[in-house]
């Protein structure tokens, strides 16, 4: 067995963007003691992935499954132009003016996929003879090979618009057969990231 690194979106291109089989996501959480209680009720979605070209992809499904849930949210994407540098203040403007409270962060911390081989295996079947009654058996052989599970590590964090401070963070690990694609990964760690925040009582529903 070996495990290789790469990134989410060399490790999980698929052949089309339609999921094949599953993923799976584990998740953990801490709601931070200065948490003030009050729920946020509108978030900015700001995900970072080593693909740019994927990051708007992946923040859309995130504002879908957070629209799913009754809660407000905004893409980075929709609020910030990807060449321009900003500085605190104007990030802060820009957050203040669309009613932004809080910022849900999502960063892939690393990806490969697990290899493990099957040896060939013998099973023996048994067939009797409708004629004779005698009992016939067989050996087969499978032919063994290897199987692939993919996997993806990722960071969620909840920012305090006012004071910056982190209020929530998780950690998820996504896993699955590589067929299921880098939409498939994204997708069920979107749904495990959102439905914790929802567990934790740190968003409102509109």
């Amino acid at each position: 067995m070996f495990r290789s690194k790469a990134g989410l979106a060399v490790l999980l291109v698929a052949a089309a963007a339609v999921v094949a089989g599953c993923a799976s996501t584990n998740i953990r959480s801490q709601v931070s003691p200065d948490f003030r209680g009050e729920p946020y009720e509108r978030l900015l979605v700001w995900i970072d992935l080593d693909d740019e070209m994927l990051v708007q992809s992946a923040e859309d499904y995130l504002v879908e499954e957070l629209d799913a849930r009754g809660i407000d949210a905004v893409a980075q994407y929709e609020v910030f132009f990807g060449e321009k540098e900003y500085t605190h203040k104007q990030r802060k403007r820009e957050l203040n003016e669309r009613g932004i409270d809080a910022v849900l962060m999502l960063v892939l911390t690393d990806a490969g996929a697990t290899r493990h081989r099957i040896p060939p295996s013998r099973y023996t079947v048994s067939r009797v003879n409708p004629y004779t009654g005698r009992v016939h058996h067989a050996t087969r052989w499978t032919r063994g090979g290897v199987d692939v599970d993919a996997w993806a590590d990722f960071k969620a964090e909840l920012l305090d618009r006012e004071s910056d401070e982190i209020v929530w963070r998780a950690l998820a690990k996504t896993s699955g057969d590589p067929s299921v694609g880098r939409v498939g990964f994204l997708q069920s760690v979107s749904r495990e990231v959102v439905g914790e925040l929802v567990r934790d009582g740190v968003v409102a529903k509109n």
